[in-house]
C-alpha cells in the first residue's frame, strides 16, 4: 500500500564513539531518551514510531506541521533535560521530508525514507533539516527560523533539491558538509543495486504490465535485505524503453551492480531470465532461466522475485567477498572486515571459523553498534559448537544467545540476529522458543535461504518432519548454490528418516556426502538410515565410511553429538532410535 506521509528520521550524533567510550552508559541513556522524550513527543503530536534501529528511530506522520512541530518539541526537550535521561553529550540529528511511501507489515519504504536519513546526516548536532516540501508547508504556520542550506543531492540519479536547517538556539553549528549540486560519497556499508524494468518479448497483448509488476517485486523482495541498498522504483523505470550502457546506468545511479532481464510469454507457459552485471565493467556475473506455467500472476511474482533474490545474496557475497582477499584488517573499515569474515565464515572449516570470530569481534570493537557483526559472531559460536571440542559446546551456546540478543537490541529488524538467536536457542534445548524467532526472521526476509534451512532443523528437533522438509526444499529452491549446502541435505535425511521413508534418507545422506565442506555427520546418518533395515555389506561400508571421517566414534560418542548442553536437541527417544540403529549398524560401543 502507498501512501503521501511525512517522515522522520532521528539518529545519534557520534554513537559509535559514544558506545566505545561507555557501551552500557551510552546504551542506557539512548534507551532513556526514546522513553522521556522521542516516544512521547511523537505520540503527543499524532505520529508513529515506525522502527527503532540501533541509535535511529524512524516515524511517520499524517500531518507535515505535526512533525516538524515534534522534532522541535524532542530537540528542545534533548537541551533541556540537565541529564535527566542520561549522557549529557547526547544529541540528535533529525531529518523530515513529505514523501510517497510503501507501507508493508508495519514497516515503510520508498524514496521518502531514503531522503529523510540523508536529511538526517545534513542536519548539526542538536538540529533538524527539511525538504523543500516541507519548508513550503510550515513557514508560515510554525515558529521555525530556517536557514536556507542550498541546493543538495540527496537521492542517487535525481535532481537536486533545496534544504532548510534549524538549532534550538538559532545559531548556525557545525554540520555534516556534501558539497552543494553533488552526489553524496557513496554508501561504504552496503552494496548497492538497481534492477532495470524487465524486457517484455512476448507477443501475447497485455503482457507489459507483467513485466511492469515482476520488476517493481523483484525490487520490493531485494529492498528486504538489509545488508543491500536498492536503488527505488521510479529512479529505474526512468530507464524503461531506452538502449542502455550498464556502466552508464550505474554511474548514473551510484550503484555497483546492475540487475537486467526479460519476460517472454507463449500460451500458458511463461519464461524470465535475470542476469546480474557488474556495473564498473558491464560483465555479466550471475546469470539464470525460470521456466513456469502462468496459472497464478501474483504467485509467480512473488515465487520467482524471491528466488533470484534468496540466489543473488550468496552469489552476491562471493563476488563481495573475492575482492578483499589479501586485505589485512589493518586497512580495512568495520564493514570490510565484517565481510571477509563472512568469507571466512563460509568457508565452514574450524580454522576459518576461527578466523571468522576474530574479524567478527574486530568490526565489533571499531563499531560497537553494528548489529549485523554481532549477529554473524553469534553464527559463528553456533558453528564452533559442531566444530569444535565437544567440551566447548554449552559455553559456545550460551555466548550465541548473549551475542545474538545483543544484536537485536541493536536492531530489532535484522533477520540474521533472529536466526543466530533461533539456531542457539534450539540447539540449547529451548526448540519451542527458537522455532519462534526463525518465523520472525522468515517474517522479516522470506527469501533467507538459512533461516528457511534453520527453521527446517528446529521443526527436526520437535519432530515435526513434514513441515521441515517444506523448510528445507524451500531453503533448496532460494539458494540452490549455498555454501553450506551439505548441511541441508543432511537434515532433509533426518526429517525423512523421522518420517520412517528410509529410501529417501538414504538418497539425502550420500546426496551431503558428495559436497563441499561436509563433515562425518551425513555418514552417520547413512549408517543409521541403513542400520534401521539391519546389517548389510552396504550397511558395513557405510559403518567403514563413518569410522575413516571420525576414527573415534562410538556410540556413546555419537549420542554425545546431540548434546549443546544439559539436554539433547533432539527428543530423548530419537537419540535413543538413533544410536541404536547405528549399534544395528555395527559401530563399536
Amino acid at each position: 500500500m502507498r501512501r503521501l506521509a511525512a517522515i522522520m528520521d532521528a539518529d545519534v550524533v557520534g554513537y559509535s564513539r559514544l558506545m566505545g567510550r561507555d557501551e552500557t552508559g551510552t546504551f542506557q541513556a539512548l534507551k532513556a531518551c526514546r522513553n522521556a522524550f522521542i516516544a512521547p513527543a511523537v505520540a503527543e503530536h499524532g505520529g508513529r514510531v515506525v522502527k527503532q534501529t540501533g541509535d535511529g528511530t524512524l516515524a511517520e506522520f499524517s500531518s507535515v506541521v505535526d512533525s516538524v512541530a515534534c522534532a522541535m518539541a524532542i530537540q528542545k526537550r534533548m537541551a533541556e533535560r540537565d541529564g535527566r535521561a542520561g549522557a549529557e553529550d547526547l544529541q540528535l540529528r533529525i531529518g523530515i521530508h513529505l514523501g510517497d511511501v510503501i507501507v508493508e507489515d508495519g514497516d515503510i519504504h520508498g524514496d521518502g525514507v531514503t531522503v529523510a536519513a540523508r536529511l538526517q546526516s545534513l542536519a548539526p548536532p542538536g538540529g533538524i533539516c527539511v525538504s523543500q516540501q516541507v519548508h513550503d508547508q510550515v513557514a508560515s504556520k510554525l515558529d521555525f527560523p530556517l536557514s536556507d542550506f542550498g541546493r543538495r543531492t540527496l537521492r542517487d540519479g535525481h535532481a537536486p533539491i533545496r534544504v532548510w536547517r534549524w538549532q534550538p538556539d538559532g545559531t548556525d553549528g557545525p554540520v555534516a558538509e556534501t558539497p552543494a549540486d553533488d552526489r553524496p560519497p557513496p554508501d561504504q556499508k552496503r552494496p548497492s543495486m538497481a534492477v532495470l524494468p524487465f524486457a517484455n518479448l512476448s507477443s501475447v497483448d497485455g503482457q507489459e504490465h507483467f513485466s511492469d509488476g515482476f520488476t517493481e517485486e523483484l525490487i520490493a523482495t531485494l529492498a528486504r535485505c538489509r545488508w543491500l541498498r536498492v536503488v527505488a522504483r521510479n529512479s529505474s523505470f526512468a530507464y524503461k524503453g531506452a538502449a542502455i550502457d550498464v556502466r552508464k546506468v550505474a554511474e548514473d545511479l551510484g550503484v555497483k551492480y546492475v540487475i537486467e532481464g526479460s519476460i517472454r510469454r507463449a500460451g500458458n507457459r511463461i519464461r524470465i531470465t535475470a542476469q546480474l552485471l557488474s556495473g564498473e565493467t558491464g560483465m555479466l556475473l550471475w546469470a539464470e532461466r525460470y521456466d513456469r506455467m502462468l496459472d497464478d500472476v501474483f504467485v509467480l511474482q512473488d515465487e520467482i522475485a524471491g528466488q533470484i533474490t534468496g540466489t543473488i545474496q550468496p552469489e552476491l557475497g562471493i563476488i563481495e567477498f573475492a575482492a578483499l582477499r589479501g586485505h589485512t584488517a589493518a586497512d580495512l573499515n568495520a564493514w570490510n572486515i565484517y565481510l571477509k569474515g563472512l568469507w571466512h565464515l563460509y568457508k565452514f572449516n574450524l580454522d576459518d571459523l576461527r578466523i571468522a570470530k576474530e574479524l567478527f569481534e574486530r568490526a565489533i570493537e571499531l563499531e560497537p553498534g553494528f548489529a549485523q557483526a554481532h549477529a554473524r559472531l553469534a553464527y559463528v559460536h553456533i558453528q564452533l559448537g559442531w566444530y569444535g571440542p565437544l567440551s566447548e559446546r554449552a559455553e559456545r551456546i550460551g555466548d550465541a544467545i548473549a551475542l545474538a540478543e545483543r544484536a537485536i537490541v541493536l536492531d530489532s529488524r535484522e533477520p540474521a540476529a533472529h536466526v543466530a538467536l533461533g539456531r542457539a536457542l534450539a540447539l540449547g534445548g529451548q526448540p519451542e522458543r527458537g522455532i519462534n524467532h526463525l518465523r520472525n526472521a522468515l517474517r522479516l526476509d522470506a527469501s533467507f535461504a538459512q533461516g528457511h534451512f534453520a527453521l527446517g532443523q528446529a521443526l527436526c528437533y520437535v519432530e515435526r518432519p513434514e513441515e521441515a522438509i517444506a523448510e528445507i526444499k524451500e531453503a533448496f529452491r532460494l539458494s540452490p548454490r549455498d555454501p553450506h549446502l551439505w548441511t541441508f541435505h543432511n537434515m532433509l535425511a533426518i526429517a525423512h528418516y523421522q518420517s520412517g521413508r528410509l529410501d529417501e534418507a538414504a538418497a539425502a545422506a550420500r546426496a551431503s556426502l558428495r559436497q563441499e565442506n561436509v563433515t562425518f555427520w551425513p555418514a552417520m546418518v547413512l549408517a543409521a538410515v541403513l542400520g534401521a533395515e539391519g546389517p548389510t555389506a552396504e550397511t558395513r561400508e557405510a559403518v567403514s565410511d563413518i569410522l575413516r571421517r571420525r576414527p573415534d566414534l562410538t556410540t556413546a560418542t555419537a549420542r554425545a553429538e546431540f548434546y549443546f548442553g544439559d539436554r539433547p536437541a533432539m527428543s530423548e527417544q530419537f537419540v535413543d532410535r538413533f544410536v541404536n540403529d547405528l549399534r544395528r549398524a555395527g559401530l563399536p560401543e
